[in-house]
């Protein structure tokens, strides 16, 4: 048993009512292999960008995308810090999270005010220039469109801001939303859309969402070249060095957990690793039903009890795997159509047609394996 002082938490948390102890737990994220390598692969080439100005990172849900999205954040300004210090007016990374339709169409205008109340606290001394007016209805200052005309005036809004507070970074979680309904034609204007206003604004877009991005860069070649694809990557049970990698995840979370007597979670590693799809972000949120429910019992400590109480229902996680493998299996069919793959082809058998000049094929980064 480990004692009390190796805990990762202050002991006078044991104190706390029931309600600070999750809010502690919550507030927890580990920083694991996949997660880092697809943050230092986002890293690399958001400070020394080349030509890519869009990047789509996905994974299946429950993988950690709003983890990977704040640990983002604070790497990027963290490193813009000495800009934004000569800079005050500089913004460097924004986010906002796209919504989804209920009307089954993507709403143009409703994202351009989305992402204008995103960037609120830095609008105010810009309310004239941009038509956006001061609004004082609970007393709070807030900023909403004075006059919506129609969209094109909000996207020159939404511009401005961009480019006149020079902001680096925007990322779009939930960004599959964006593309939800579109379809052929429709999906190739989406693309052109957010390929504009990354090339007129020169900010770079990160788009977060689920394995439906994977869709886009391949939509036409000029797309393909200007963006790039980042996959989040689960954890394997087949795989030794996965497998190690999740029972310390294990362990540095049930460090965490603020309980008396220090839950043995890695003794189930592999049934926590099955049961959570091998995605961190599941895990996390199967720990905090798990504190909750044994918080409520005034247990001393959590145990495999709390656990099978806690754990998602079998439907969902069939839900969840299947579209893991599914993504997973599209990626690997694309991998097997990039140009390095037929070019190996070609070289095995020499009478293979050969592909075509000018058909190029959109290259996919793995990011932590499969």
């Amino acid at each position: 048993m480990v004692m009390l002082e190796q805990r990762f938490f202050d002991l006078e948390l044991l104190k706390k009512p029931s309600l600070e102890k999750l809010a502690y737990f919550k507030g927890i994220t580990v920083p694991h292999r996949n997660l880092k390598e697809v943050l230092n692969e986002l890293k690399a080439n958001i400070l020394e960008p080349a030509d890519t100005s869009i990047f789509f990172v996905f994974g299946v849900t429950g993988i950690g995308k709003s983890t990977l999205i704040k640990r983002l954040q604070k790497i990027l300004l963290e490193n813009l810090l000495e800009d934004l210090l000569s800079n005050p007016g500089q913004i460097g990374v924004a986010r906002v999270e796209a919504s989804s339709s209920s009307q089954g169409k993507f709403n143009h205008l409703d994202y351009y005010i989305q992402v204008l109340e995103a960037l609120n606290e830095v609008l105010i001394n810009y309310k004239v220039d941009y038509g956006i007016s001061e609004t004082e209805s609970d007393g709070s200052k807030s900023l909403v469109p004075a006059v919506i005309k129609n969209t094109s005036t909000l996207r020159r809004a939404m511009e401005k801001v961009f480019i006149n507070r020079k902001l680096r970074v925007f990322i779009v979680d939930e960004a599959q939303h964006l593309f939800a309904t579109a379809g052929g034609h429709q999906l190739l204007n989406q693309m052109n859309w957010i390929k504009s206003i990354a090339n007129f604004t020169k900010t770079i877009h990160i788009l977060v969402g689920t394995y439906e991005l994977l869709n886009c860069s391949t939509i036409s070649g000029q797309i393909g070249r200007r963006s790039q694809d980042i996959h989040i990557a689960r954890y394997h049970q087949l795989l030794q060095e996965d497998v190690i990698e999740y029972s310390t995840v294990i362990q540095t979370l049930q460090r965490h957990l603020p309980l008396l007597e220090e839950p043995q979670l890695e003794t189930h590693c592999e049934y926590l690793l099955q049961y959570s799809i091998g995605c961190v972000g599941m895990l996390k949120s199967w720990l905090v039903r798990a504190l909750r429910i044994s918080l409520e019992e005034n247990a001393t400590t959590l145990t495999l009890k709390h656990l099978k109480k806690a754990e998602f229902s079998a439907s969902r996680r069939k839900q969840i795997l299947q579209e893991a493998e599914a993504g997973e299996k599209r990626l690997q069919d694309d991998e097997s159509d990039s140009p390095t793959s037929l070019q190996k082809q070609q070289n095995t058998n020499p009478k293979s047609q050969s592909q075509g000049v000018g058909n190029r094929k959109s290259k996919r980064d793995l990011v932590g394996g499969n």
